[in-house]
């Protein structure tokens, strides 16, 4: 089983890429582009940003937009973004819920105010007991 590859290691190795360059380092930038290559793979829980816009029904353009605002965790290699699955299979399991909770249906107002009614009882209830 591949290990998953966190996408603020994918950073660091492009920032680091990013400074080798700007020395003129060409042998340790090449080295460091084959090693993000090879570590940027679905195998190892990251996802393109087309892999992740497609399972999760958005535009690429999204994708990135939710990775800058920590939507979903990813990072930008410097040649391409990367998503972390995990990430993108827990907005698919909220999505679920969401969609299960409306198929259930939302509770009445009169349903709301019955729980807060009861909650409230064993709350002074609890409170009560807890003061004896």
């Amino acid at each position: 089983m591949a290990t998953t590859i966190r996408p603020e290691t994918l950073d660091t190795l492009a920032r680091l890429e990013r400074e080798l360059a700007a020395e003129g380092r060409t042998a340790e930038v090449e080295a460091v582009r084959e090693a993000l290559s090879a570590l940027a793979r679905p195998e190892r829980g990251l996802l393109t940003t087309g892999q992740a816009a497609k399972r999760l029904g958005v535009s690429v353009t999204t994708v990135k937009e939710w990775v800058k605002r920590g939507t979903l965790k990813g990072a930008d290699t410097g040649t391409r973004w990367l998503v972390s699955e995990e990430s993108v299979e827990r907005i698919l399991r909220i999505r679920k819920s969401v969609a299960e909770m409306e198929e259930e249906g939302y509770p009445t107002p009169e349903e709301v105010h019955e729980l807060t009614k009861r909650v409230r009882r064993q709350m002074a209830s609890e409170k009560k007991a807890a003061g004896a």
